[in-house]
């Protein structure tokens, strides 16, 4: 399949040298390169409308191949419905695809593979974007505006938890590629896999590392010393990337340090709001406290106000 990239776009050129480059050298890792294939999870709804957009921008951007799948979920017939079958023929989900991709994004469709799978969703779509080879996967996130709030659906949360590739949830309409990104760590390894895989996948991209912490006994100290310590932690935490060798001096000059005091999760969506980030990304080998703040439960305030789309990357070893 040819991959998607607009004729005269250098970063597209740039980004279909990588890709030949590691498929030259299957020992390289995900952070080595940008993704060469994507994976669009999609339920053929409107509200999957604006993951599709970003999947093309991004495979436009990367060189990268495209595909999007969908997964039915098998329901048992009913035998007693008295209502007869129409006369029509109706149209196949991969019919319905390949209708969707024709009037949605038209100069790219016949670009886009297409692949209809019956079955558990999260389940197929880790198999899927297995047996494809994909090393990204993007999905929708719905948003009920009676309630006003983010709504995570049951099956990205467990595809999340599942895959083996980092998962993108899109939540923005696509303004262009992205331009400010905030990388949440708590300095462990899967923080640091984050960081590596934000900067290899966007290296326009302006990188934030924000980092929060919770202080016990906050009553005893004064606002001269929560300054103090945040800017002591910070010092620390740049003492700690120059010694990663893992983060080379360019990487290293990309990276805003912040550290603040309170809640991870709340602060860090005040601060993409605050910052205008148009993506958020966090490591979640491990399932930690981190990566629980994040997406492990359903009431966390940070998936009703989070602005911008959300990245979740797996450590080194895959999936937990």
């Amino acid at each position: 399949m040819p991959s998607l990239s607009a004729p005269g776009d250098p970063s597209a050129a740039t980004a279909v040298s990588c890709c030949n480059d590691a498929t030259a050298n299957p020992g390289m890792t995900m952070t080595d390169t940008t993704p060469r294939h994507i994976l669009l999870a999609t339920d053929l709804s409107c509200r999957c409308d604006r993951a599709l957009d970003r999947a093309v921008q991004l495979a436009g951007e990367w060189g990268a191949e495209l595909t999007a799948a969908t997964v039915i979920e098998p329901e048992p017939a009913d035998l007693l419905d008295p209502r007869p079958s129409s006369w029509r023929r109706q149209a196949t989900p991969a019919e319905r695809m390949h209708w969707r991709l024709a009037r949605d994004v038209a100069s790219v469709a016949d670009d886009i593979g297409v692949v209809v799978e019956t079955g558990d969703p999260a389940t197929k779509l880790v198999e899927i974007a297995e047996h494809e080879h994909c090393d990204l996967i993007v999905t929708g996130i719905a948003r009920d505006e009676t309630l006003g709030r983010m709504i995570l659906g049951n099956t990205v949360s467990r595809l999340v938890r599942r895959a083996a590739v980092p998962v993108l949830v899109v939540r923005d309409r696509p303004a262009g590629p992205y331009r400010r990104i905030v990388i949440a760590t708590d300095f462990s390894e899967a923080a640091l896999q984050a960081t590596l895989v934000a900067s290899a996948f966007f290296p326009a991209a302006a990188l934030t590392l924000f980092h929060g912490y919770d202080v016990p006994y906050t009553g005893y100290l004064t606002d001269r010393d929560f300054t103090s310590e945040s800017r002591a932690k910070a010092d620390e935490a740049r003492a700690m990337l120059r010694a990663e060798s893992r983060i080379d001096a360019a990487l290293l000059e990309r990276l805003d340090v912040v550290v603040e005091r309170g809640t991870p999760e709340m602060l860090i969506s005040d601060h993409v709001e605050d910052h205008h980030g148009d993506l958020t990304v966090v490591g979640s080998q491990g399932h930690g406290i981190l990566f629980d703040a994040f997406i492990g439960s359903m009431d966390k305030r940070l998936l009703d106000t989070l602005e911008g789309d959300l990245l979740i990357v797996p450590g080194a070893a895959g999936a937990g």
